[in-house]
């Protein structure tokens, strides 16, 4: 399991999985077809989005 959290924007997320992704296979894993997000703060939290915070988790092959 790799596992990083975005901090911004809810539209910023698909550019962080590219990246998040990228960073995966440059360590030489392999990432596997399912993924999911955890909204740990979002717009309920405050109008900011300095402070959203987005976990993303992406499930590697053995």
């Amino acid at each position: 399991m790799a596992r990083t959290v975005h901090r911004g924007r809810y539209e910023d997320l698909a550019g962080a999985w590219g990246d998040f992704l990228q960073w995966i296979e440059g360590e030489g894993l392999t990432p596997t077809n399912e993924l999911w997000e955890c909204y740990l703060t979002g717009p309920e939290t405050g109008s900011d989005p300095a402070a959203w915070r987005t976990e993303l988790n992406q499930p590697l092959q053995d």
